[in-house]
């Protein structure tokens, strides 16, 4: 997000305020005793394989969550459940008390298997893994529309609609926009998983809403897809909204596409994103993403968990939750992640926030 990030307005509702902050305005443990090591944390993390390089950085991003702090060098679970497995067992012998990841859904199962009763938190966004007894710190599609669909209903929206690409992702949206706006008093006219390149789209949007126009459209894609469906709907009247996928790189892209022009998104708390940001590419010489900060603030739960002499399923559940680079989040018993997002919105070239919305 390096435009967005260099365009930030502050404006609407306020933000989150940091409860604990070290060095460089980075918050830790919502106030919580920061230990100066991790004993017993261990982080799994693909350091070899395709994902290689979002690990490495995700490694990099741990050793910002508190200045001096001890962590345990990561094991590399590369790109293959037994792997992940093995880097478990690893994680098992040196005495672990709690597991900070893997990043892929599909070596979840098996690294559950090898850790035992040691907790395992994913940083896989896949809502579903909670049946497994993980705990899920990857940012969720449902929390994206939660945010959006909360922040679209305090503005007058009911109709809202879902467009998407028809991949799993697409398609987890679905679901727990279906879900969501049920909750929420909100009326889901339409839910189109569509070839992004199919023209039509208003006409089909208004079609599957039984001839009245939704309010509101959310639109989880990003790039190709994005543009696509934004072409498609501009001068239809409807308020376009996205989620985090938006933020994963596509912030410049989306600042420089008009058709977004007016465009609602749910993204962490730019304050303390932008802290571990500046942190990062400071030490690093890169600009972070969003996948990266979940290194950061989930060596930052582990820090505090470790300051509090709570390492365990129970101090995983601490209601007070943590505060990381990605706003402040808690877990729930059931292995859901609830966060507080910020709505930012994309106007004149710029990144404006809008408010912040809690994920209760």
């Amino acid at each position: 997000m390096v435009l967005a990030r260099r365009q930030f307005v502050a404006g609407g509702a306020s933000l989150l305020t940091l409860a604990a902050c070290g060095p460089g305005g980075v918050s830790f443990g919502g106030g919580a005793a920061v230990a100066t090591d991790a004993k017993g944390a261990f982080l799994l993390l693909p350091l070899t394989g395709t994902a290689a390089a979002v690990g490495k950085d995700m490694a990099k991003a741990a050793t910002l969550a508190a200045p001096g702090a001890a962590l345990a060098a990561p094991f590399d679970t590369g790109d293959g459940a037994e792997t992940a497995a093995e880097a478990a067992r690893l994680a098992v012998a040196a005495q672990a008390r709690l597991i900070l990841g893997p990043l892929r859904a599909d070596q979840v199962p098996l690294v559950l298997q090898a850790a035992g009763s040691v907790p395992v938190v994913t940083f896989s966004n896949d809502e579903s893994l909670t049946a497994t007894g993980a705990f899920i710190l990857g940012v969720t599609p449902a929390q994206s529309v939660a945010t959006m669909f909360s922040y679209a209903r305090a503005q007058g929206a009911k109709r809202v609609a879902v467009v998407a690409a028809d991949t799993p992702y697409g398609r987890s949206t679905a679901i727990a926009a279906q879900q969501i706006a049920v909750a929420g008093g909100m009326h889901l006219s339409a839910t189109l998983m569509r070839d992004p390149a199919a023209g039509g789209l208003v006409s089909a949007l208004r079609a599957a809403s039984g001839g009245v126009m939704p309010e509101a459209v959310f639109l989880p894609d990003r790039g190709a897809a994005l543009k696509a469906f934004a072409g498609g709907l501009k001068g239809s009247g409807v308020q376009m909204m996205g989620g985090m996928q938006w933020g994963l790189g596509a912030d410049a892209e989306a600042l420089a596409n008009p058709d977004l022009e007016g465009a609602w998104y749910a993204a962490p708390p730019p304050e303390t994103f932008q802290a571990f940001a500046d942190r990062f590419e400071a030490a690093f010489g890169s600009v972070p993403g969003y996948v990266a900060a979940l290194g950061f603030d989930a060596a930052v739960a582990a820090l505090t968990l470790s300051g509090a002499k709570s390492m365990s399923r129970k101090g995983v559940l601490r209601k007070a939750g943590f505060v990381g680079a990605l706003g402040k989040f808690r877990f729930l018993e059931d292995g859901r992640c609830k966060r507080d997002l910020s709505v930012l919105g994309l106007n004149g070239g710029q990144v404006v926030a809008l408010g912040e919305v809690s994920d209760t």
